[in-house]
């Protein structure tokens, strides 16, 4: 169980740069080595960074990805407004949605239709980790890494001919199949994988607050399809091709407490990307990566007034965007060990909303990057990394930021982080053309942030992170009153400014128990209001104690605690689920698995968000979380 506690513990708190003496070998790199994932090592340096390992996925028994990042990431909030494969409320360390940049192999998956990323498409089948970075990464990966960097990275051929299948249910009911194989031929490594959901969900609102004319159906159902694949291609010893390609097709339910029989959103979504590397010599890797995006949605809404008048309002509406983008960099080590990344970004952007009634014509991009980390001779127990990016938006404007980050062996066990640097944000193509509810502004800038962060690492019997942050945000973009009923878009003379602080725990109790506390508070204001800003809760809190039967059987139980946060207005919040789960290998081959968990154990209600339609002004109303909902999970593994 002790081995058990070091793997989890690194797992969950990990730098590229820890080197705890006789716990983990301090390894000196000779020469570079092909990217798997499509990052840079220098992105981790001074950086608290959480792992969430395929084996801690399957161990949460999930099959939504938000639950799997609500249990593992502290300082994270992830909360699907209204259940799986929603519209989703994320806060990194008191953030908002638009300032966490999500990657796919270390690809861009944020739009700027919206300022928002949809995951639920994601199979996490398909998922062999995750990584969240915390703290400015812009310097590396341009806008929206203002608070940090989520990198949801994919599965890939692992040395041997292997496949899964997994099939769960749960008492909404839901449905969710998925399959993955991985085999090498000659030199191609080839992945497959495929998944479909689909679930009658369950009623967002009590029965009081619907309508009389509002659908008769109140539970909110989906069907999500997933298939994708990926190829890596070994050219020679020197050189290496990765190709991936996704597609999905969804329609999803999207319920009114008030006067719609029917409002849905059918989509289709297209994620690509090609991934070519050439070891050029033991000192120089260079890399070219082109990454596609393509979303394609329609809304659909008929509605009926008190009287029996059948409205039409909405069908087949467009809503989608095209995202293209190329990426060259060179990493170079020097003969003393100290590394290099010098690098190029190229974004084309285009989008539409017929709902909204604005089409944002194709616009584009660039920006140059670099970042330095010198191997210092006199410092051994100390590594620095120092960034520079120059970026040219579509509106003409050019952006500097920058980045300083170190990572200290303070003795054998102890090590301090610490990361400084600025950021930005572009505007959305809502912000700048809507027409519809907050009026578009085509003088938009981009919003600027600073921030710091400062963390302690503790790793021996126990395992302890502490990180503190802060956080400015100028030139907030927010709507500003023409009048009593109409708003624009606009560059307010006003900051919001974070500040926190992480915890996290995880030791062992016995042989067969281990314990894991988190918990996180996070002040998010307004300047200009001194209040928090909304869909940040103040505090969060998740507990877990797993229990290994033997080495077939394996039990465990958690809280999750949300604080109260504001949400149009209302308040949603402050409420504690318990869950608790079971999980065994059925074969003495352990090569088939069964998995029992239980949420929401006490059945509670309670405000998980606040829902107020975008297309109308009709008044907010509570949305509920879902009531207690056990699922079984069998996988076999070939």
């Amino acid at each position: 169980m002790h081995d058990k506690l070091k793997l989890i513990a690194l797992a969950l708190s990990v730098t590229t740069s820890v080197s705890f003496a006789d716990e983990i070998e301090k390894i000196t790199v000779h020469g570079l080595q092909h990217h798997h994932d499509g990052t840079y090592t220098n992105a981790y340096l001074g950086s608290d960074v959480t792992v969430i390992s395929n084996e801690m996925i399957h161990a949460a028994g999930s099959v939504d990805i938000n639950k799997i990042l609500s249990q593992f990431v502290p300082g994270l909030f992830a909360n699907g407004r209204a259940g799986r494969h929603t519209d989703t409320d994320y806060s990194l360390q008191g953030s908002r949605p638009q300032d966490i940049l999500w990657l796919l192999d270390g690809n861009r998956l944020n739009n700027r239709l919206y300022g928002s990323t949809y995951t639920d498409s994601i199979n996490p089948m398909m998922i062999e980790r995750i990584e969240v970075i915390k703290g400015s990464q812009s310097v590396l990966f341009g806008s929206e890494a203002i608070a940090g960097v989520i990198n949801i990275i994919t599965k890939s051929y692992q040395g041997s001919d292997a496949g899964e299948l997994s099939l769960a249910a749960d008492s909404l009911p839901s449905y969710d199949l998925s399959g993955f194989v991985s085999s090498e031929i000659d030199s191609v490594q080839l992945s497959l994988a495929a998944s479909s959901s689909q679930s009658d969900g369950y009623a967002l609102w009590p029965d009081e607050e619907y309508s009389p004319t509002a659908v008769l159906d109140k539970e909110r159902g989906y069907q999500m399809n997933n298939l994708n694949a990926k190829l890596r291609w070994s050219l020679s010893d020197e050189q290496q091709l990765t190709v991936f390609a996704q597609y999905s097709d969804g329609l999803l339910e999207r319920p009114l407490a008030y006067d719609a029989i029917l409002s849905e959103n059918e989509r289709k979504q297209t994620i690509a990307y090609a991934d070519w590397q050439l070891e050029v010599s033991e000192q120089l890797l260079l890399q070219a990566k082109v990454n596609y995006q393509h979303w394609d949605s329609s809304y659909s809404e008929i509605t009926q007034d008190e009287k029996g008048n059948t409205e039409v309002a909405y069908w087949q509406q467009y809503w989608g965007f095209k995202d293209l983008g190329a990426t060259v960099s060179a990493n170079y080590q020097t003969q003393a060990g100290s590394q290099w990344v010098f690098g190029g970004q190229y974004e084309e952007y285009e989008g539409a909303d017929e709902v909204m009634l604005f089409t944002a014509d194709k616009d584009h991009t660039y920006s140059l990057f670099s970042q330095y980390q010198p191997k210092i001779d006199v410092l051994p127990d100390t590594q620095l990394s120092v960034g520079a990016r120059v970026n040219r938006l579509a509106n003409d404007e050019t952006i500097w930021v920058g980045n300083l980050a170190l990572t200290h062996d303070i003795a054998k066990h102890l090590q301090l982080k610490a990361n400084l640097g600025n950021g930005f944000k572009q505007p959305t193509a809502s912000q700048l053309h809507s027409q519809v509810g907050t009026l578009g502004n085509a003088e938009l800038v981009a919003e600027t942030s600073q921030s710091v962060n400062f963390g302690l690492q503790y790793q021996g019997d126990i395992s302890v992170t502490v990180d503190g942050y802060w956080r400015s945000i100028d030139n907030l973009i927010e709507p500003r009153a023409l009048s009593e009923v109409e708003f624009i878009y606009d560059n307010l003379d006003a900051r919001v400014e974070s500040y926190g602080i992480d915890l996290h725990l995880v030791t062992e109790l016995s042989q067969q128990l281990l314990m894991e506390l988190s918990g996180s508070y996070a002040s998010a204001e307004r300047q200009d209001t001194g209040e928090q800003i909304e869909r940040v809760p103040e505090y969060t809190g998740f507990a877990k104690l797993s229990y290994d039967v033997n080495d077939d059987i394996a039990a465990w139980v958690s809280g999750q605690y949300v604080g109260e946060f504001v949400d149009y207005g209302l308040t949603a919040g402050d409420y504690l689920l318990a869950n608790i789960g079971i999980q065994a290998w059925i074969t003495e081959q352990q090569d088939q698995q069964l998995s029992l968990t239980i949420d929401n154990l006490f059945d509670s209600e309670v405000t998980q968000s606040i829902f107020k339609h975008g297309h109308k002004a009709q008044y907010p109303i509570a949305s509920l979380g879902a009531p207690r909902t056990v699922q079984l999970q069998y996988r076999y593994l070939f």
